[in-house]
């Protein structure tokens, strides 16, 4: 009988393709029902960094996209600034970047469908995503006419940022969509939450004070959907063993600094404002439920992704005892370190003694699955 040592090993020789290997893993979760036998090694593994080399090759994808882009600049800005965009901005932007987002895909093509080397794939990826959004949003700012040479007002230069914005974002969206349906990477799912996000933030910025106001309860409600498809992907893969556990994984990490920028903003009454010792408080015990909860997922990636508001937040309590700013953030720190050193090593006890209080059957079961005795 083989098992995921052996799908993975047949995927490395190229026995099996990455695809048919996450299929066989599933298969064998569902025979193996997770639910109730939870695998012993069940961790947030980063699959997406095999080793170091991955890591040199995503440099040199990024450094190869900064002297693309340097490279098309020069070459179409003399020769084609009048004839091509017209003297229009967004169209001479997004014709030095079209070019610069082909040039990603093709290495993600290579090293996505051919090398199976995730990281960079990721790294390019990411800049096709955002090299195509830009584009989007410069030649959609361009066709409404709301371009940088017809502004005479604040008002006028928003309108013309929060165009090009949501244009930017919309398009950023779909390119991480196509990306994502071309070469069924997990990153994507992550680029997606984050543009879908931020082109509603853009879209509320328009109403003025009324959006900022808004911002911390439509944070709240972007995130709690993402965090809702993270664990509706969770509850697919109980076992955290397939590509449905790496889509959840990234929609955490989108999902978390969302609902604590939200929960900050509705407490506080405005995104940015300094706390008093009563809001933090309740700021931090917000937090801590959210501690909670990534506990019963199985979630590290909600802690982690939210370290700065519990940062900031204990801060807060730490001062209303008195000192000044240094002796602050020594205790701040201390308290801080100690605490995710102590999650981290009790992180298995600390889940039994919350799944104490689940269901042990039903669809709370896959949600939350069992530790592993």
């Amino acid at each position: 009988m083989f098992d995921r040592s052996d799908i993975r090993a047949a995927a490395d020789a190229g026995i099996l393709t990455r695809d048919q290997a996450n299929r066989l893993e599933a298969f064998l979760a569902t025979r193996a029902d997770p639910v109730t036998k939870a695998m012993p090694e069940q961790t947030e593994n980063l699959r997406f960094l095999n080793n170091f080399n991955d890591i040199f090759i995503t440099t040199g994808i990024v450094i190869l996209a900064m002297g693309l882009t340097a490279i098309t600049g020069l070459f179409f800005g003399p020769r084609f600034w009048t004839m091509v965009s017209g003297g229009s901005v967004g169209a001479f932007g997004a014709i030095i970047l079209m070019p610069v987002a082909g040039v990603m895909w093709l290495l993600a093509e290579y090293f996505g469908r051919r090398r199976r080397m995730l990281l960079p794939s990721m790294a390019a990826i990411t800049v096709f995503t955002l090299y195509s959004g830009l584009s989007f949003g410069m030649i959609t700012s361009g066709i409404t006419g709301a371009n940088a040479e017809t502004i005479t007002s604040f008002t006028q230069a928003w309108d013309t940022l929060g165009n090009t914005g949501m244009g930017t974002f919309i398009g950023c969206c779909g390119a991480g969509a196509i990306a994502w349906l071309r070469f069924r990477l997990p990153f994507c799912m992550f680029l997606m939450a984050v543009s879908a996000a931020a082109a509603a933030y853009t879209f509320a910025g328009f109403f003025g004070d009324a959006g900022l106001i808004f911002g911390g309860f439509l944070s709240i409600v972007i995130g709690l959907a993402t965090l809702g498809a993270a664990i509706w992907f969770d509850q697919k893969d109980p076992g955290r063993i397939t590509r449905l556990s790496d889509n959840a994984f990234w929609l955490h990490v989108a999902a978390a600094p969302q609902i604590i920028l939200g929960l900050r903003g509705m407490i506080m009454g405005s995104p940015d404002a300094a706390p008093s010792t009563p809001e933090a408080t309740l700021l931090l015990a917000c937090l801590i439920g959210l501690g909670l909860l990534s506990l019963a997922l199985n979630r590290r990636a909600l802690v982690v992704s939210s370290l700065l508001s519990f940062w900031l937040a204990l801060g807060q309590v730490v001062d209303a005892v008195g000192g000044d700013a240094t002796t602050g953030f020594i205790a701040t720190a201390m308290l801080l370190g100690t605490g995710i050193i102590l999650l981290g090593g009790g992180w298995h006890t600390a889940r039994r003694w919350v799944l104490g209080l689940a269901p042990k059957t039903g669809l709370a079961a896959r949600i939350f699955p069992p530790e592993p005795v």
